[in-house]
């Protein structure tokens, strides 16, 4: 009996000892994975702020350089178009043109030239009359019964979603600059299926500064044509922070007027922005949303 004590405190003590040691060991080990975990963020976003030439488009035929710290709002990323983006952009121009009853100018083909086309379509018109404009120009680009015929072609599938997330990424890098297609599950078949494109850095945001250009003639319109016309759920969410953007095929939109994005600001780069960095004042070209209809 009196050697109970002494057996039931010498573990005791090689066990508080022991314990301690693998304490101090398993906090050594979580401060080593901490420090790697920050280094490796840390060069990861380095190395995406350093500047870098990056080939996209058709055939990886254009050019874009992006300069150091190109993540940062009012970093401009500088373009080469390739003569292919040169005549598509400038075949979209001729339908813009002929919806808004203006001269065509072939020799002026530039990206410049197309900025200023869309401005010329924002001027004098309300929300609806923007996206009636794009959505005509849309419409005008396919031949009689397109629409039926991509409805047979691209059913909501895993692989009619994906390969309409690879032809946006090649068709229409020339309006908005380089995207890459990445996995998602935000669709409505919530599955994992690589149907986002996300656009490095909008072209069209950059240059324009303009919010409500994005999204009445771009956001809202291009939802639409797809979910409606193509029964091809599209939502598209742009960042007026840095300028990014990104195209979730499959995902069904929010009603218009429930939509966020109207109630963002005037960019400051917009050279017809108003009350640019005030809060809770949406642009003024936008439609209200529907928390604002009261007011």
């Amino acid at each position: 009996m009196l050697l109970r004590p002494a057996l039931t405190t010498a573990p005791s003590v090689g066990c508080s000892s022991t314990c301690s040691t693998r304490r101090r060991r398993r906090r050594r080990r979580t401060r080593t994975r901490r420090t790697k975990a920050t280094k490796t963020q840390n060069s990861s976003n380095q190395q995406q702020q350093q500047a870098k030439t990056e080939s996209y488009s058709f055939f990886g035929l254009a050019r874009a350089e992006f300069p150091e710290n190109w993540d940062e709002p009012n970093k401009k990323i500088k373009y080469a178009d390739s003569p292919l983006d040169l005549f598509i952009m400038g075949w979209f121009m001729r339908k813009i043109s002929m919806a808004l009853g203006a001269p065509f100018d072939a020799s002026n083909i530039s990206y410049d030239a197309f900025i200023a086309l869309c401005f010329l379509q924002m001027k004098g018109r309300e929300p609806d009359g923007q996206r009636q404009i794009t959505m005509d120009v849309l419409t005008s680009l396919m031949p009689p019964g397109g629409e039926k015929v991509f409805q047979k072609l691209f059913p909501l599938n895993k692989f009619s979603l994906e390969l309409n997330a690879k032809i946006c990424q090649i068709v229409f890098a020339w309006m908005v600059g380089p995207m890459t297609v990445e996995t998602t599950t935000e669709n409505d078949l919530n599955e994992p299926i690589a149907s986002k494109v996300q656009i490095t850095k909008c072209r069209w945001l950059q240059e324009s500064g303009c919010t409500g250009m994005c999204v009445n003639m771009c956001k809202t319109t291009t939802q639409d044509f797809f979910t409606d016309t193509f029964n091809m759920p599209l939502t598209i969410k742009p960042n007026f922070e840095d300028k990014s953007c990104a195209f979730y095929f499959g995902q069904t939109p929010p009603p218009i007027e429930k939509d966020e994005a109207l109630l963002f600001g005037c960019n400051q780069s917009c050279s017809t922005g108003l009350n640019v960095g005030e809060e809770n004042v949406p642009c003024h070209k936008l439609r209200k949303h529907e928390s604002l209809l009261s007011s």
